[in-house]
């Protein structure tokens, strides 16, 4: 199977995400019993299944995607409002944050731009990694997606893409999935 994507208006009930999540593996596997549980880090996985899905999950304002392969996967998103410049006095400084967050490499790229929309492009990318590989946030330090002039495609070997959602307003959303297709 190929990856598979689910979108979603963001629910502030937990127990209704759950139920769209549900809904989507079930339509994804066409298996009544499968069933998406969670670690106790809250990441998910599935059971009930006869063969290995892989699941990631995000949430960005309004939007909440579910995504599932037969390989492991990581999705992130954000919506881009957030990072615009806006006034000096609310605008976070995204230097400092890279600075402290991700590589030298990486600042370097949100340095040389100075704006929000280069930092959420290394942060939904090192997102998205960190749940492919079921590290967190904690391993933002020991890997790069660019080298400070362009954002890589692949992250030690793992295809990272941006995924085309269409919805209403998507054009202000950022998503990017890692992992391999089938």
């Amino acid at each position: 199977m190929a990856i598979k994507t689910f979108i979603f208006e963001n629910n502030a009930s937990k127990e209704k995400r759950h139920s769209q999540i549900q809904s989507a593996l079930r339509e994804y596997t066409g298996i009544d019993s499968a069933e998406v549980l969670y670690t106790s880090k809250g990441k998910p996985y599935i059971k009930g299944v006869p063969h290995d899905i892989y699941i990631s999950v995000t949430t960005a304002d309004e939007v909440m995607v579910a995504a599932f392969s037969s390989k492991p996967i990581g999705i992130d998103g954000e919506h881009m409002a957030r990072f615009e410049n806006g006034t000096v006095e609310k605008r976070p400084d995204y230097v400092a944050l890279a600075d402290r967050f991700f590589t030298s490499d990486e600042a370097e790229y949100v340095r040389d731009g100075a704006d929000g929309e280069r930092f959420a492009q290394i942060w939904v990318r090192k997102e998205a990694y960190a749940k492919y590989t079921g590290e967190g946030l904690s391993s933002f330090s020991s890997f790069s997606v660019t080298d400070g002039i362009k954002l890589f495609n692949k992250i030690n070997g793992v295809p990272v893409k941006k995924l085309n959602v269409v919805f209403p307003g998507s054009s202000e959303y950022l998503f990017i999935v890692c992992g391999e297709e089938d």
